[in-house]
């Protein structure tokens, strides 16, 4: 067995978030975009690569983690 696969079996149900990007997870947030538009929501889901699930007024968007230019925590 390569590598790869040994680290996939080992890996396997220990998918961990990064604490940095988990910890704005059901927050209240600032999403700001390259297209410098601003999104407001609470963050359902989040992952690695910032791809992030956030619940607005108007329903849930996803936003692709490469569109955006920093999340804000509204506290």
């Amino acid at each position: 067995m390569n590598n790869f696969n040994n680290q996939t079996n080992q890996n396997n149900g220990n998918f961990q978030v990064n604490y940095q990007f988990a910890r704005f997870k059901n927050k209240d947030v600032l999403i700001s975009l390259k297209n410098r538009e601003e999104i407001e929501g609470k963050i359902i889901a989040i992952d690695n690569y910032l791809n992030t699930v956030l619940q607005t007024k108007d329903g849930l968007n996803v936003i692709k983690g490469g569109k955006i230019v920093f999340i804000s925590a509204n506290e």
